[in-house]
């Protein structure tokens, strides 16, 4: 309850809270559970979710860092090796992988926080596609993402000064087939919703229109490969890198082209990704502001 509150508090709080589940179209896997809900559950609810998979679901091991190969096998070998033959992976229930991006809405969908009358929160959000399989359109979409941040920079904090923080995002799902959005959000006063709304349709309609230039590009993408080249220094990255190298192998070759795929993004196809998503038919928005404003006429 006390961190339901908290996340009310705030449009940013409010916007962790319910965007999740509002993206794929009321879909609770991904839908924050009410208080309600949190204490009609019981420990025996959690035990029989997790019991069955401990005692019969597949395992798979990844070990990185500067180990000796030998000890690692012979100590996997002697501990999780020892164990009974474990059984398949489940198969998926009828319908579950499959998710939607929510249809379109003439009005942004309103919430609402508890928080000072003054503080609002403005998102829109383009259907894309997955990355099961195939990382590069995910990466390629990745960099597109990076320069529609520069220009929200350059447009909404520099010149209109609107947000100090616009932020853009790209999530391209690994489950879900079809699956991914591009996501505009930036923190504005209420009465600057109208506006950050035409901002971000115009930034996507000049993406759409004309390509980028070299200089705009390599400011987008060169940092995206340095930080790239700084986390295959880092074990965390191996780990999640290589998480389902046994069960996924084909993830292996899409790690090692992943800088090569950055590298090779053009103008052109960064202005073919903006013409086939950033289209304002299928935009999805929201504005989150407080329970104190005026309600919508």
């Amino acid at each position: 309850p006390q961190i339901l509150a908290q996340l009310g508090a705030t449009p940013r709080g409010v916007f962790q809270r319910d965007a999740t589940g509002l993206l794929a179209s009321g879909d609770k896997r991904e839908t924050v559970p009410t208080a309600a809900e949190v204490a009609a559950m019981s420990i025996d609810d959690i035990r029989t979710g997790v019991r069955d998979a401990l005692a019969h679901g597949p395992i798979e091991i990844t070990v990185v860092g500067d180990v000796d190969v030998d000890a690692v096998i012979a100590a996997v070998g002697s501990t999780f090796g020892a164990l009974p033959a474990r059984g398949p992976a489940p198969t998926p229930a009828p319908g579950s992988a499959a998710r939607r991006f929510p249809a379109p809405a003439t009005t942004p969908v309103r919430l609402t926080h508890a928080g000072p009358a003054e503080q609002a929160l403005g998102f829109t959000a383009w259907p894309t596609t997955d990355q099961v399989g195939d990382r590069t359109t995910a990466r390629q979409l990745g960099v597109l993402s990076d320069v529609l941040q520069l220009r929200l920079n350059d447009e909404i904090r520099e010149k209109q000064g609107l947000a100090y923080s616009p932020r853009a995002g790209s999530s391209s799902s690994n489950v879900f087939p079809g699956y991914g959005y591009l996501s505009v959000t930036a923190e504005v006063p209420p009465e600057a919703l109208p506006k950050l709304f035409e901002t971000v349709d115009a930034i996507a309609a000049d993406l759409r229109d004309k390509p980028v230039g070299a200089d705009e590009l390599n400011r987008a993408r060169l940092p995206a490969v340095e930080r790239l080249r700084r986390s295959m220094a880092d074990n965390g990255y191996w780990l999640t890198q290589l998480s389902e190298a046994q069960s996924k192998p084909e993830s292996l070759e899409q790690t090692r082209r992943q800088i090569a795929v950055l590298e090779a993004v053009t103008p052109a196809d960064l202005q073919r990704l903006a013409q086939q998503y950033l289209k304002p038919s299928t935009a999805w928005r929201a504005e989150i502001v407080s329970d104190k404003a005026p309600a919508q006429p």
